[in-house]
């Protein structure tokens, strides 16, 4: 990891943001992704209802993605993260890793498309505090390990995507030996 930078998830918007920014625009462009989520949410209508296993889940998402016009975005308007990882790496055809603690970290491949030609292009990594709702973006560095792929693109992927993990195995085992090191490390110490 190079570099981040912290977003709380309260009232602008924060994790749009920081997905515009590592899409390279501003932050005053989480509008445009909102908006972009939506195209690509209703274009995929029964493939992502069938990710999401339920219609009423597909609408909670889609009402989480219209912009709140008030001077407060109340929490069903937050962005649902844990719920969009696939959603924003298939409308941005681009890798999406979800960086969180104890061992749920995951990384979201999309699900319709090859992989690019370099594999180390576009690779969009948000780190995920999720008691507090904050969002740091995450600028990797080219080789270092990656989180294993998420098990619901394993069920929902398309054929033409089918290679695209196999780009990163030695990337995910390299986290997962790193992780195993963590969990017996975080064993030995005291607890207060």
């Amino acid at each position: 990891m190079t570099r981040t930078r912290g977003y709380m998830n309260k009232k602008l918007n924060f994790c749009y943001r920081a997905i515009s920014v590592l899409l390279g625009n501003g932050e005053e462009s989480h509008t445009l992704v909102r908006h972009q989520l939506i195209q690509k949410l209703k274009t995929h209508k029964d493939s992502c209802t069938r990710l999401y296993e339920h219609e009423v889940k597909f609408e909670v998402i889609y009402e989480a993605l219209v912009p709140w016009l008030g001077a407060y975005t109340p929490m069903l308007n937050w962005m649902r993260f844990p719920e969009m990882r696939h959603l924003i790496a298939c409308a941005y055809d681009r890798m999406c890793i979800d960086l969180m603690r104890y061992g749920f970290s995951k990384t979201f491949f999309p699900l319709r498309t090859a992989p690019p030609i370099n594999p180390n292009d576009g690779i969009m990594c948000i780190g995920w505090l999720a008691k507090l709702s904050h969002f740091v973006q995450v600028y990797l560095k080219p080789g270092c390990p990656i989180p294993p792929t998420s098990p619901e693109w394993l069920f929902h992927h398309a054929t033409d995507a089918e290679t695209e993990p196999d780009l990163f195995v030695d990337r995910m085992h390299k986290f997962k030996r790193l992780n195993n090191i963590e969990k017996e490390s975080n064993k030995e110490k005291p607890k207060l």
